[in-house]
């Protein structure tokens, strides 16, 4: 029988509140709206309830005051499932006319909600319905039945063990793997100079490589147990890469902005702390970088063929991080802290060579104040030599050669020795300019203003407007220094002005990692060389053999029985033309030791000179110097096998030997010097050392090194990788910088 509800006020007010919008409340909305009753629902009881003639609360957790409920109103309360929470109720209202109504049960129909509206809406005195609904099946779980488990074979289960040893063991491997080749590439991209798609494989690697240290405990765990430290030093090697890598990209960008703020004139207090604070950060990442390479090429293993690429790139890193570090130490003193600083700069022509780097065609004067650089003024030589008024008597070979009775700052570079130069140019700049008080000074060649262009794309001169490379450098040089020249044009001046002004504009859209390599680059292979007044800094840069100075030669106090041999090759160009640029060199030393202990030597030089006979080539005219060992004994000098005999010799603290050379054009000439040491090899132990320097300007030379030996002399050691056949000592090199060689032989 079902029970038929009337509600007899029509569009009466209906509240239906309940935290849940469920299936029973749906239910419950739609059969109250068949009475033509406006249903509102909420998910929380309302303040006002005055409003409403029948309100329904589901499953309310705290039971309300019975002042909340307004008088007259119709009020039911419905619990689902919670008979305990329905008895407290009707026990709480049971001196009112709230309807309580609980349902036990899941399955309420629309006979349940009759029933239900029924009661709530009667005049019944009944305060309390219960009812029951049916419940959802509950899902049964089958228990574990362990009568069918069954022991896996001990095959299987060797297996299984061994399966998982390899999986805790090797999981680790692919993640290592994929890290150790973004680190490459990395590091190549960095040696490419493309520091974005660096920066990107490093982050990547960096989370690969995390995690293959989270999932390698257990067999770093089981390489230790063995006391095998491999594992250990690859992971090692990952970190360390990872470190330098990283280190790397910070430098080389705190360099670029650095250098930005050094070269800003109008700088403020503020960027100068922010400078200050990147040269710091610089010092400690290059320290970080120096600790974290060295320990990469000591555990880097030499066997593997495919990383000796990888070990020469570290160890010509940490060779550039041993000469920075010392400079940055004496920074204060070079870009002048606190005080104004003048640098002398000299440009030195070397396609037309001369003892001291080359013809000077134009120098500089850079002044740097409290750590920037204020100003760079060009001025061509002609604008000082001009104005020299005193006579002042040139070197005798410029003289004679030359044919100039006079001596100009445009041929001061005519010692070997840039010490010497330096002073002469100042002599010079005093005299004509009155230009004085300078702090140290840079000589700087046509190649390494070529060497330092390769850190840059292209150079715009907007006055010549001309685009500048690397490559064709020198060609347009010498097309404005050339062209229309008279002595006081100032076309060769503005050139050089004008491209260094561009260098300095464009400075912080060039690899500052090339720029330095190519800045050292050109120092170790003496195309730029300085002096400093301050002797702490002047001492570092001695140390590195930059300097351009000539070397004494000595052995060491500590080495017995040491017989020291010196060669310094210097050619000086007086035929007036770029010869240089076309001019090759090949060195050859042969030592032949007697029986006694004598040194017979054969130094020969052969010149290539593969010039048209029109300028900026032509005839070769080579005053040619050679700089042996004290007290030594010439025994005969040859040209292409014809004795010379005019030629100058002087003996102080060098063998000094001068001579002119003329190599016409398309041809190859061969001088041939044979002397002999003072000294002799004693009986026992001996050291033969060799110093070997190379010009201020030349190219690099290929050189050939020989030592015959009698049958009761024999090799014990010495400082450079050399093929030993029989009773010779051959050893192939390229001279490229001052190269000292050491062997140790024993005399019966």
């Amino acid at each position: 029988m079902s029970q038929i509800t009337e509600i007899t006020e029509e569009k009466s007010t209906v509240l239906v509140v309940s935290k849940k919008d469920h299936q029973f409340v749906q239910l419950l909305k739609h059969e109250l709206k068949k009475y033509k009753a406006d249903v509102f629902f909420s998910p929380t009881i309302p303040r006002d309830l005055s409003k409403f003639e029948y309100c329904f609360l589901i499953n309310e957790e705290r039971l309300l005051k019975k002042s909340l409920f307004p008088a007259g109103k119709k009020m039911a309360l419905i619990f689902i499932n919670n008979f305990h929470q329905a008895r407290a109720a009707v026990k709480y209202y049971q001196d009112s006319s709230i309807k309580i109504i609980s349902i036990t049960g899941d399955k309420i129909t629309q006979n349940h909600i009759d029933k239900l509206l029924w009661f709530a809406f009667s005049q019944t005195k009944e305060s309390f319905l219960h009812f029951t609904a049916p419940k959802n099946a509950a899902i049964k779980k089958s228990a574990w039945n362990f009568s069918k488990f069954r022991m896996p074979s001990k095959k299987k289960l060797f297996l299984f063990v061994f399966i998982l040893f390899l999986f805790l063991h090797l999981a680790f491997i692919p993640p290592l793997f994929v890290s150790s080749f973004l680190f490459y590439q990395a590091a190549d991209s960095f040696k490419g100079n493309n520091f974005s798609k660096s920066e990107k494989f490093l982050d990547f690697g960096g989370i690969s490589f995390s995690l293959a240290k989270k999932i390698s405990s257990v067999p770093r765990s089981t390489f230790l147990f063995f006391s095998s430290t491999l594992l250990e030093d690859v992971f090692d090697i990952n970190e360390k890469a990872y470190i330098t890598i990283q280190k790397s990209l910070k430098l080389q960008e705190n360099i670029k902005e650095a250098m930005i703020i050094i070269l800003k004139p109008d700088r403020t207090s503020e960027e100068k702390k922010l400078l200050l604070l990147r040269i710091d950060t610089i010092k400690k990442d290059i320290d970080s970088i120096e600790e974290n390479v060295s320990s990469l090429t000591q555990k880097l293993p030499s066997q593997l063929s495919s990383l000796q690429n990888i070990k020469k790139d570290l160890t010509l890193s940490l060779d550039l991080i041993s000469r920075l570090k010392p400079i940055l130490q004496n920074i204060d003193s070079l870009l002048a802290k606190n005080s104004e600083k003048t640098y002398l700069l000299l440009f030195a022509n070397n396609m037309e060579l001369r003892p001291g780097g080359g013809f000077i065609g134009s120098f500089g004067l850079l002044q740097i104040k409290d750590y920037s650089i204020e100003k760079i003024k060009i001025y061509d030589v002609y604008d000082a030599d001009g104005q020299l008024i005193a006579h002042v008597e040139p070197p005798a070979a410029i003289s004679k050669y030359l044919g100039q009775p006079h001596w100009f700052l445009r041929d001061s570079a005519f010692s070997p020795d840039f010490l010497e130069n330096y002073a002469q140019a100042k002599y010079f700049l005093e005299k004509e300019m009155g230009f004085t008080n300078f702090s140290g000074s840079f000589l700087i060649t046509t190649s390494a203003i070529q060497y330092i262009l390769g850190a840059f794309d292209e150079l715009y001169l907007p006055d010549f407007k001309e685009k500048v490379n690397q490559k064709n450098f020198y060609l347009k040089t010498q097309y404005y220094s050339e062209k229309n020249f008279f002595p006081g044009s100032i076309q060769k001046k503005n050139f050089l002005s004008s491209l260094t002004q561009s260098i300095l504009l464009d400075l912080k859209n060039a690899s500052s990692v090339k720029l330095t390599k190519e800045f050292k680059k050109s120092l170790d292979e003496k195309q730029i060389v300085m002096y400093f007044d301050d002797p702490k800094l002047q001492k570092i840069i001695d140390s590195f053999y930059w300097s351009g100075r000539t070397i004494k030669p000595a052995c060491a106090p500590d080495v017995e029985n040491c017989i020291t041999d010196y060669i310094f090759p210097i050619d000086a160009n007086l035929g007036i033309n770029k010869a240089n640029f076309f001019v090759n060199r090949s060195l050859d030393l042969k030592i032949k030791i007697d029986p006694q202990g004598r040194l017979h030597n054969t130094f020969s030089i052969v010149f290539n000179n593969d010039s048209q006979d029109v300028f900026p080539g032509g005839t070769y005219r080579n005053y040619f110097q050679l700089y042996l060992p004290r007290n030594s004994l010439i025994k005969t000098i040859t040209i292409d096998g014809v004795l010379v005999e005019d030629f100058i010799e002087e003996n102080d603290q060098y063998k000094k030997i001068g001579l002119l050379l003329e190599i016409k054009p398309k041809t190859i000439a061969e001088l041939k010097i044979n002397y002999e040491l003072a000294g002799y090899l004693q009986k026992g132990k001996n050291v033969y050392q060799l110093i070997m320097q190379k010009q201020i300007g030349a190219s690099n030379s290929d050189f050939v090194m020989r030592e015959i030996l009698p049958d009761n002399i024999r090799l014990l050691n010495q400082n450079f990788s050399a093929l030993v056949r029989n009773d010779q000592i051959i050893y192939n090199t390229n001279l490229s910088a001052d190269k000292i060689f050491f062997v140790e032989l024993i005399k019966e």
